[in-house]
């Protein structure tokens, strides 16, 4: 069968030629843009330093975070440590120095309830520093707390991973009872 293509339809603008872009040509219109910026919000323009873009990257230390999927497990299988709701447990991990790329040590958590139908979590409450009065300070402090009970009921309960190490300064207290 033979098909028919339409020829595509041109249209009405001319066109452009390619420019060379030189970096005069970049910082001018850097310039150009920071005067209709200031005209826009009626302040002064003040000299810029020139634009510098450094390819250095800084190593920043972190954390030897452990990873360990029993442990969570474990963790989630707990009441809420807020509500005490049992049976729809998450591991949460603390608010300290928590972020974007950041993984914290899975020691460093405690059981929080997930969100139900109707219901909002406290998992998710503790993330956005709701679930507690007094902001992030409070969540963070309070979440040191939790999950040392957390590390402690476990250990008395002798249901510490035999595979886990205990966290720094805590080893002397693996074994009280």
């Amino acid at each position: 069968m033979l098909t028919v293509r339409k020829s595509m339809k041109r249209t009405g603008f001319k066109p452009r030629g390619l420019a060379l872009v030189t970096p005069e040509d970049i910082e001018a219109r850097h310039e150009a843009r920071q005067q209709r910026l200031a005209a826009l919000m009626l302040v002064e323009v003040r000299e810029t330093a020139p634009l510098n873009i450094s390819t250095e990257v800084v190593a920043v230390p972190k954390e030897d975070a452990i990873e360990y999927e029993p442990y969570r497990r474990l963790v989630a299988k707990l009441p809420c440590m807020f509500c005490g709701i049992e049976g729809y447990s998450q591991h949460a991990h603390e608010n300290e120095n928590k972020g974007k790329g950041l993984k914290l040590d899975d020691r460093r958590a405690m059981a929080l309830c997930c969100t139900r139908p109707g219901i909002e979590g406290c998992h998710v409450a503790f993330d956005q520093y709701r679930l507690l009065p007094g902001g992030r300070d409070a969540h963070v402090e309070q979440g040191k707390l939790w999950s040392a009970q957390t590390r402690q009921q476990l250990r008395r309960e002798g249901r510490w991973p035999a595979k886990l190490p205990h966290m720094p300064g805590e080893e002397e207290l693996a074994f009280d009872g």
